[in-house]
């Protein structure tokens, strides 16, 4: 009897090993996707907006950039694991689950605007409208809308050369994969790799790597995913009740708030680059300047955030700079450069960031530290 139940569950442990194996065997099986022109691929993704999926996704990032005041969330983007549950049906009505160890954070899109469900503070908050400026969050990093974003941004930075790149099975679908090399020397990027559904164009792979560098320092991908419509139910955001924390705000209070701050102006013009934005970017007082890869943010702030940054910019290792009309401290990271400044001239705090060179913040902090806010 003893050796016959030893058989029985052997047999059990062994059916355990073959099913715990398999999504790692399905990983190894060879892919072969359909032989597209990169060009061709290119154009599937980017018109893959409207079509559906649901699944989960895991970006892993090592950019070491420090944790700067304000900018908490956004260092941790860049450096660990963000473990994402997300569910697509169209632009204007999806959601994306940020996974932590004990805490969730649920971000919905719908056509009316956005709701973000902290489960762990146990509040809600509704934002009505589009939101003019905001930081990066984990909904950015989601495979489909990471890869068309990246590969809609290059042609803000005169293109770059387009190849094919091997055939690789990602979440069990033999994927397509097209590399984009940014032709402008001024951004960090090196090159995006992209592999996507040959079929529908959605992204199920996306890796960064910087200039110069042989490995992806941001990888993002899906470990499962189904290329079906989400059921409606899964995109309501949670009904408000008793004991929860609600806040509903529209998104023009948000640059209304920015204003009251009297952050003032910015100039037109930095480091070679035309100011971009929109008119309520301009009005909170933050700055775009340049385009695509190329393109950085300035954003001016109160006194004491500005000297907590430079204080934990200068304790990180940044490089200290003597400007024209202050001084400032450089981050520089092999993705992404940081500069946090302080002018005597206007008596303000700034802080500039982007995909770009060291030497393009320097320039770009050099002219502001001298600029006069204008009568």
């Amino acid at each position: 009897m003893r050796r016959a139940a030893w058989r029985r569950w052997s047999v059990v442990a062994a059916a355990v090993l073959v099913l715990a194996a398999l999504p790692a065997a399905v990983g190894a099986l060879p892919a072969h996707a359909p032989s597209i022109r990169p060009t061709d691929l290119v154009a599937r993704i980017r018109a893959s907006a409207h079509h559906p999926y649901q699944g989960y996704a895991i970006s892993s990032g090592t950019a070491g950039l420090p944790t700067l005041p304000q900018l908490g969330s956004v260092s941790r983007l860049l450096d660990g694991d963000t473990q994402l549950r997300t569910w697509y049906a169209a632009p204007d009505r999806w959601r994306v689950d940020e996974i932590d160890l004990g805490a969730e954070r649920d971000l919905y899109q719908t056509p009316d605007g956005q709701a973000q469900w902290d489960y762990g503070a146990n509040q809600l908050t509704a934002v009505t409208g589009s939101a003019p400026v905001r930081l990066p969050r984990g909904a950015d990093l989601v495979p489909p809308d990471l890869g068309r974003r990246l590969l809609a941004a290059s042609a803000g930075t005169g293109g770059g050369q387009l190849s094919a790149l091997p055939a690789r099975r990602v979440a069990g679908i033999a994927a397509a994969g097209v590399r984009l090399t940014p032709a402008d020397p001024d951004t960090t990027i090196g090159r995006v790799d992209v592999w996507a559904d040959p079929g529908t164009g959605v992204p199920l792979q996306v890796e960064i790597t910087p200039r110069g560098a042989a490995a992806p320092i941001l990888v993002t991908r899906f470990l499962e995913v189904s290329l079906t419509a989400p059921a409606p139910p899964v995109l309501i955001p949670p009904a408000v009740r008793p004991g929860m924390g609600f806040t509903a705000v529209d998104a023009p209070d948000i640059a209304g708030a920015f204003a009251t701050l009297r952050l003032g102006p910015l100039p037109d013009q930095l480091a070679g680059r035309e100011r971009t934005g929109t008119p309520l970017a301009r009005l909170a007082g933050t700055g775009a300047y340049g385009a695509g890869f190329t393109q950085f943010v300035v954003l001016p702030v109160p006194s004491q955030t500005g000297f907590a940054a430079y204080r934990s910019a200068t304790n990180a290792g940044g490089t200290p700079l003597a400007l024209p009309g202050g001084e400032g401290v450089l981050i520089s990271t092999p993705l992404l450069s940081v500069l946090v400044m302080d002018s005597d001239v206007a008596r303000r705090n700034y802080v500039l960031a982007g995909l770009v060179q060291g030497t393009v913040l320097r320039a770009a902090a050099a002219e502001l530290s001298t600029f006069r806010r204008r009568r």
